[in-house]
């Protein structure tokens, strides 16, 4: 059975180093499941977002996200664009003011992981967060930033 390297080198074929279908693959899922979230795809990246009002929130979120399958580290950065949050006071923030919804150890080295997994996520996020402003206590895990 040849590997990939042995096709490309018998068949002349230019070896593809970049996951240009991930992003495809996640943006039809996207779509099919979550009507408010608009995307694109560019050069490799999916690129996307929405407003999203979720259950129990009081205000109106404005999600943007950038989803890059070729990326070593964290694939997903999803931003919250709200005058309405003080970003230097927030917890579960990155550095990039992105949001932070899993820590890698919990997630299963044995399932795959999808970008749109992270989607219910958001939600998840901002009603915590609410409910931080209201009682200064993070009511999810937490791990220090």
């Amino acid at each position: 059975m040849l590997n990939k390297i042995q096709i490309n080198k018998k068949y002349n074929l230019p070896e593809i180093t970049k996951d240009f279908l991930s992003a495809y693959i996640q943006q039809k899922l996207i779509e099919d499941n979550f009507d408010w979230i608009k995307s694109f795809v560019k050069d490799g990246k999916l690129i996307g977002g929405g407003k999203i009002r979720p259950k129990g929130c009081k205000n109106t979120y404005y999600v943007i996200f950038v989803y890059n399958p070729n990326k070593k580290d964290r694939k997903e950065n999803i931003y919250i664009k709200s005058e309405k949050i003080k970003f230097g006071l927030v917890p579960h923030l990155y550095n990039d003011n992105s949001l932070c919804l899993y820590h890698p150890n919990d997630l299963s080295p044995y399932m795959q992981f999808n970008f749109i997994d992270t989607i219910p996520w958001i939600s998840k996020w901002l009603v915590t967060y609410e409910l931080w402003l209201k009682y200064g206590v993070w009511l999810d895990k937490e791990y220090k930033h």
